[in-house]
């Protein structure tokens, strides 16, 4: 296949302080393809000081790596990274979290399944397991049934079709930014991928995930630690840093998609934590 026939991909990564872990992901990504495409890595470098962004520079000359800060975290440097990309016009852009360890053609594998779509107004998920256990770490989502609208559970292995998403691996068609837009500007670290899943649903797309897994990611423990429980001793962290549960962003995602349980969501997630004592 000529390389005028293959699909352009725009891969985005945020990374901080994972050099080798950053590598090791990108290192996957070419046998990942099995020449479906021809793409391009763009990496926000958000302030690491262990040189993950010259070590990327040095292993992968042709990535584009973005300096920042230090402040930016999951969503404002995947935002970054999406704005840097969007003078490429690729046909799709593959989110990746720096972790991610794909496997051989699993990015063929997603560009197969936006072909097999119904609908071109599609997102295609990739699910990823856990390289021990072989359980689900990070995939798509469906509503669970009842008063909330903001509970969500991991799909069965008989479903495909998805109310809204993790944020690992993501393949997102070009028009989407034009109809969609890019990562909220509301949030820092987490909500960004839940969000921009709902609002892809509320614009008519279809959010479909991968029954095979795409790789191997382990479940960020210690970011689920830190945001189990509410105390005396961590409550300025949960409740106003980018990686615990900040007031701000909360209140901003559950007026968005709460409904008219909104209110009830937004006291009820630090309410079921808060631990005396």
């Amino acid at each position: 296949m000529e390389s005028q026939d293959r699909p352009q991909l725009a891969i985005l990564l945020t990374s901080f302080n994972r050099r080798q872990t950053t590598l090791s992901s990108l290192a996957a990504i070419e046998a990942a393809t099995a020449g479906r495409c021809r793409y391009q890595i763009v990496l926000v470098d958000d302030g690491s000081t262990d040189g993950t962004g010259d070590a990327v520079k040095e292993r992968f000359p042709k990535a584009s790596v973005i300096r920042s800060g230090g402040d930016l975290y999951w969503n404002g440097g995947m935002r970054l990274a999406w704005k840097c990309a969007l003078p490429l016009q690729p046909d799709f852009f593959l989110w990746l979290n720096d972790d991610t360890i794909l496997r051989p053609g699993a990015i063929a594998a997603l560009l197969s399944a936006y072909c097999r779509a119904s609908e071109p107004r599609t997102l295609i998920v990739g699910r990823t397991i856990d390289p021990v256990s072989g359980e689900v770490t990070y995939g798509g989502y469906k509503r669970i049934p009842g008063l909330s609208r903001l509970r969500f559970r991991h799909l069965t292995e008989s479903e495909t079709d998805c109310d809204t998403m993790n944020g690992n691996c993501v393949l997102i068609p070009f028009v989407a930014v034009r109809e969609i837009g890019i990562n909220a500007e509301a949030y820092r670290h987490a909500f960004g991928d839940i969000d921009y899943g709902l609002r892809a649903r509320l614009r008519g797309y279809d959010i479909i995930e991968l029954k095979d897994p795409v790789g191997v990611q382990e479940q960020n423990l210690a970011y689920k630690k830190a945001t189990g429980s509410l105390t005396r001793r961590n409550w300025r962290h949960l409740m106003f840093h980018p990686k615990g549960i900040p007031l701000n962003e909360h209140y901003y995602f559950c007026r968005q998609f709460g409904g008219r349980l909104w209110a009830l969501n937004f006291a009820l997630r630090y309410i079921k934590i808060l631990k005396f004592g």
